[in-house]
């Protein structure tokens, strides 16, 4: 599993203001609206290729995320339904 840093960012009040209204208005998280931008600045710095493999651990992030979820997920099970209870007598 990759590891994941967390950093700390310090914002001036009108910066985190402009982050609240960009991931509403996107309707994302914070830390996906700073994902983005960085993204494009390093893109407009040319670094294609360490973007690339950014977005591709970020993806098998995600992928790895949502097995996880998926192995939690209870197993389905039958229910009496609420007319079975009432004629055999149940509550």
């Amino acid at each position: 599993m990759k590891r994941i840093s967390g950093q700390t960012v310090k914002l001036l009040n009108e910066e985190r203001a402009l982050l609240m209204s960009l991931a509403a208005k996107r309707d994302v998280t914070h830390s996906d609206v700073l994902r983005v931008g960085l993204y494009q600045l390093a893109a407009t710095e040319g670094l294609d290729r360490e973007v690339m493999q950014a977005v591709h651990a970020r993806v098998d992030h995600l992928r790895q995320r949502e097995a996880g979820w998926d192995r939690m997920r209870p197993e389905p099970t039958t229910h009496p339904s609420r007319t079975d209870i009432l004629y055999t007598g149940g509550i």
